[in-house]
């Protein structure tokens, strides 16, 4: 009976030390295997009657902390949303250049200032007057591309979510399949350390894109939780988002009003019950969220502001100019001298004019052809303005029309003559006539200065509504997303001079505009020195007062801090996460001296074994041929 309980012990031996030099040689093989978690082979004294017959492998587990991995997976989180946040900060800081190179948005602005200030200096040379139309075209086209550019940052992150989307998906279904073979694996006793990395790496790529929550049952199945306590896995079941791309990014668009949620388990049509996107917290999927639903949206706020300031004061001044355009027929398919942009859908609402406004027609050489009309301060209708004002043009032996066209003031003139208009208000306001009129369509009166202005009959900059195409401006259509399409009015491309120099002089009836008149280009030229009031922009600068180059400066200023701020995290959660990435790797992480020491004792304790096998073999020859 002894000799077979040795014969035990020697075959128990040599399997165990096989398996514990299979376990081994895996770690080694493995040593630079990412995600591998060591394997240790525990083994046990094998009892049957209450006496030892050998040894047993005991269990074969991973050498893993689980509060360095519980750890490492809630620092993984916290990294991918700085990389997104820093990612998409530095390419915003890239799109709007620096404050020393001349891509900047206020280098675009200050040589539109300097080029209107020559006009001012020599409002007779042609060229100066190119060079002012160019440099405005150029700074246009400037706001025209950040604005796309913003947009386009917006477009990214939305199909980088989709991305996530699609990943989290395929991850949650291979979760659950390993847990299922986990679970069979471990009911068998067979190993599941390797099963269990695996299932490890799904893990924490999931939590790269959002924060989980985790928990293992006595099945050895890992259960998965949204923080606001959705099931994403259970057992070998699993939730799946869902996601639709937007496929055309503009300011307009908006979650959830355009832009899908990220829905989970919500079928074919999602109920809004099961959109999980406000509770999404942490990686990158909520950083992709804030970037596209607040940070962008807070630039293009930003850049939206300085372009309907810079329309607004630019224009008001604009207006005072009589420089407007030349006649070119009042036949039904001839172009408008002067078309408003002002939208009037209700024309008989009271409008009170706070002074006298006078209209001259002049003729190529800036003289008055006729005497003016003045339509005095007092209660009126936009009815009786435009009525008044055709009247005076269609008087023999007629100069052109004025009429509503699509609910806008639309001013004919004969070739070879043109509209100037000047306010008689007081100097504290620039000359401008106040305007009290319901434009809004509130029921209530809003105060405007500047009746061209008001009208927007001469215009420097236009912004048409980003929806509908209507001219965006004060009280009038949407104001969101005007710097996409911000531009300079197209007569005045075609023709630098009709760009405002000089302003109507003279008192009734003789009235003129002399061209070596600098005033309004001065007027403009000064616009670009003065200070304006700026809003506060959620996630973006407080408010401030300053010219129209230093809001541009206020903008790249605020977005270069915020760049640092999320470098420097970057920059310390790095750091951090790869210290305790070393540290779960010092105990997880295979130790190759350690596991060729231990090859040598596995292989000391199997040849043991094997000499043991023989010597029992031989006492049991022995002891066969005595009884022969």
């Amino acid at each position: 009976m002894s000799l077979s309980i040795a014969l035990s012990n020697a075959l128990s031996g040599l399997q165990v030390n096989q398996t514990a030099l299979q376990v081994t040689s895996g770690n080694v093989a493995n040593v630079n295997t990412p995600n591998y978690a060591r394997k240790i082979h525990n083994q046990e004294n094998r009892v049957l009657g209450g006496q030892g017959v050998g040894v047993d492998t005991a269990s074969i587990i991973r050498r893993i902390d689980q509060f360095l991995r519980r750890d490492l997976m809630n620092e993984t989180t916290v990294l991918g949303n700085n990389k997104v946040t820093s990612d998409y900060y530095n390419r915003m800081q890239a799109m709007f250049g620096s404050l020393g190179n001349n891509n900047a948005l206020g280098n675009s602005i200050t040589d539109l200032s300097v080029a209107i200030e020559n006009v001012a200096n020599s409002p007779e040379v042609a060229a100066h007057r190119f060079d002012a139309v160019n440099e405005a075209v150029e700074m246009a086209q400037y706001f025209n591309d950040m604005a796309t550019n913003v947009q386009s940052l917006r477009s990214q992150a939305d199909a980088e979510i989709n991305a996530a989307v699609d990943i989290i998906n395929a991850e949650l279904e291979i979760i659950a399949d390993l847990n299922s073979q986990i679970a069979n694996n471990d009911t068998k006793g067979l190993p599941v350390g390797d099963l269990q990395d695996r299932r490890d790496v799904a893990i924490k790529t999931i939590s790269e894109y959002m924060e989980l929550q985790e928990f293992t049952d006595s099945f050895g199945q890992v259960r998965l939780f949204t923080t606001a306590g959705r099931s994403l896995v259970s057992g070998t079941s699993f939730g799946t988002l869902s996601y639709t791309n937007t496929p055309f990014m503009t300011a307009n668009e908006t979650y959830p009003a355009t832009i899908s949620g990220i829905y989970l388990n919500g079928g074919a049509a999602p109920p809004p019950t099961s959109d999980i996107t406000t509770e999404i917290r942490g990686g990158k999927l909520e950083a992709l969220i804030a970037m596209r639903d607040e940070t962008l949206p807070a630039m293009t706020n930003q850049i939206d502001q300085l372009a309907a300031q810079m329309r607004d004061e630019v224009n008001r001044v604009h207006n005072r100019g009589a420089n407007t355009p030349f006649g070119l027929g009042t036949a039904a398919g001839d172009p408008a001298a002067m078309y408003g942009t002002r939208v009037i859908n209700t024309p008989g609402d009271p409008l009170t004019l706070g002074s006298d406004v006078t209209f001259a027609i002049l003729d190529a050489n800036g003289d008055s052809v006729t005497a003016p009309l003045t339509i005095a301060a007092g209660a009126t209708t936009p009815t009786a303005i435009i009525t008044a004002i055709n009247g005076h043009l269609t008087a023999a032996p007629g100069y052109g029309t004025a009429a509503w066209n699509n609910d806008r003031m639309e001013i004919k003139l004969e070739p070879g003559y043109r509209l100037a208009i000047l306010d008689n208000g007081p100097a504290a306001d620039s000359g401008d006539a106040t305007i009290q009129f319901d434009a809004d369509g509130d029921t209530v009166q809003e105060t405007y200065l500047g009746f061209s202005s008001f009208f927007g009959l001469n215009d420097m900059f236009e912004t048409p509504d980003l929806a509908t195409g209507t001219p965006a401006l004060a009280n009038q259509g949407a104001q969101l997303g005007i710097s996409s399409n911000i531009q300079v009015r197209q007569s005045i491309v075609d023709d630098p001079s009709y760009l405002s120099r000089g302003m109507l002089r003279g008192t009734p009836p003789t009235m003129s505009l002399g061209v070596g008149d600098n005033e309004i280009a001065q007027q403009l030229a000064d616009a670009f020195g003065e200070n304006f009031n700026y809003a506060s922009v959620a996630d973006g600068p407080s408010a401030v007062s300053t010219t129209f180059s230093g809001y541009a400066g206020v903008i790249l200023s605020f977005n270069a801090s915020a760049t640092a701020s999320s470098d420097e995290a970057l920059e310390f959660q790095t750091f951090f996460f790869e210290d305790l990435q070393a540290k779960f790797l010092s105990e997880a992480g295979v130790n190759l001296d350690e596991e060729l020491a231990n090859m040598t004792i596995f292989q000391s304790a199997y040849n043991a074994s094997a000499r043991l096998v023989q010597a029992v073999d031989e006492m049991l020859e022995t002891l066969l041929n005595l009884a022969r």
